[in-house]
């Protein structure tokens, strides 16, 4: 079956902005932060990233692809 949506493009920002874990996010699968006010999905923004991030914890947000936040954890650097 072929689809008719092409992925959303990755919109990176000037600056990084700083989020808060809400729900567990790894190299595998996403999880959720709460950022600008309020609560999106998120996901490593380096597939190959083999770090957890819990709940409580603080990273950067780099960029956004649809509704997806693009996170790097704080000890990675940008």
């Amino acid at each position: 079956m072929v689809s008719l949506f092409a992925p959303a493009q990755i919109e990176m920002f000037t600056e990084a902005v700083i989020g808060t874990v809400e729900k567990k996010i790894t190299q595998n699968q996403p999880g959720r932060v709460q950022c600008l006010g309020t609560y999106w999905p998120a996901r490593f923004y380096h597939a190959n990233c083999d770090v957890i991030v819990f709940p409580d914890e603080v990273v950067k947000v780099v960029g956004i692809q649809g509704i997806t936040m693009l996170v790097v954890p704080v000890n990675l650097g940008n």
